[in-house]
């Protein structure tokens, strides 16, 4: 694999043993350098855990599995070598903000592309199929997204029509004039929504930029930022009428409760975004967002129905009076009340 020059003072074999152990465990080797960015932090502990000191390696390993899951997503926003991908995916496999990521890095090779598109969830099928470029170049991508059975049946018409012509799907003059963010300004839109600011303002300022920058963006750019963005990118995508961008946004580990509550509560959120939440254990610790969830008309009636168990009695009176909700957990509401008054 290819390492940047400046990453070899920490890995090269010439380096000493204990300065090597010092950037395994995460401790900066001495010397007037900035904390390495989340890319380099990653490829130098996946070379370290092979290194041939058994200390450095098992520091090393220990050191890339306990890395916080912002830390691995900020690191997939930038090309990747392929091996330290599929090592990241071999170590967070379950996890669908990991994988969707992933299949956007310009460093993923075809092979685990192809293991993606097979046996990805729906989010990263519709990130994968959108990049049809490559898949005219590898069809076998396809056919692995063929394979998938998560894979719409319109999708995988779609495709085999571009294939079939590829030309005839050329985008408009205004699209391509659009077109995606080249990889200079992708990386300054990753940046200016990552960064952490001590407040972050929500002005018109602000409404207005993101417009003004998701506009270019291409869907999978889009993906990467409801993922991984901040929240005036957070509060933008859960808005969207796409399921699978506001999906994404709840699987954004730096949303707050705060902002679930207000997912919750609004009556525009579908129905499966509400379902998502709901099977979302630590949320559902929360009283109110559980009480906004059985007065959302929108949330499903069978999980309404669940959640009324830990609703409180002078809520569930509250609820069974209530015309802004399904009558069936009204009427569930009401036998609740009755019950606990002739106890």
């Amino acid at each position: 694999m290819k390492v940047k020059e400046g990453l070899l003072r920490y890995i090269s074999p010439s380096t000493p043993d204990e300065e090597r152990l010092k950037a395994a465990r995460l401790i900066e080797p001495a010397g007037p350098h900035p904390p390495l960015p989340p890319e380099d932090l990653v490829t130098v502990l996946f070379v370290l855990s092979y290194d041939k000191s058994g200390a450095v390696s098992e520091a090393a390993g220990k050191g890339l599995g306990e890395l916080p899951l912002p830390t691995i997503l900020s690191a997939l926003g930038k090309r990747l070598d392929p091996v330290v991908i599929k090592k990241l995916l071999s170590m967070h496999a379950s996890n669908e903000a990991v994988m969707t990521m992933a299949s956007t890095n310009a460093g993923i090779d075809d092979e685990t592309l192809k293991t993606l598109a097979e046996k990805g969830p729906a989010e990263v099928i519709e990130v994968i199929a959108e990049d049809r470029e490559r898949i005219v170049k590898n069809p076998s991508i396809l056919e692995a997204l063929r394979k998938n059975p998560l894979s719409s049946k319109l999708l995988i018409t779609a495709l085999d029509g571009f294939l079939l012509n590829p030309s005839a799907h050329t985008e408009s003059p205004a699209a391509q004039k659009a077109g995606p963010l080249d990889e200079e300004a992708a990386r300054a839109v990753h940046e200016e929504f990552l960064e952490d600011k001590e407040k972050e303002k929500k002005s018109v300022g602000d409404r207005h930029n993101i417009y003004k920058l998701v506009g270019s963006m291409t869907f999978g750019e889009k993906v990467k930022l409801a993922l991984t963005g901040n929240k005036t990118a957070r509060e933008f995508f859960a808005k969207d009428p796409n399921k699978i961008l506001a999906s994404s946004v709840l699987r954004n580990p730096r949303i707050t409760e705060d902002e679930v509550l207000r997912i919750a509560s609004s009556k525009s959120t579908p129905d499966d975004i509400l379902r998502q939440v709901a099977h979302h254990k630590e949320w559902m610790k929360n009283y109110n967002i559980k009480l906004s969830m059985v007065t959302n008309p929108k949330t499903p009636v069978s999980v309404s129905l669940k959640l009324l168990d830990f609703i409180l009695e002078k809520d569930l009176e509250g609820l069974s009076k209530s015309k802004n909700i399904p009558s069936v957990i009204a009427s569930s509401a009401r036998r609740k009340v009755d019950t606990k008054k002739k106890r």
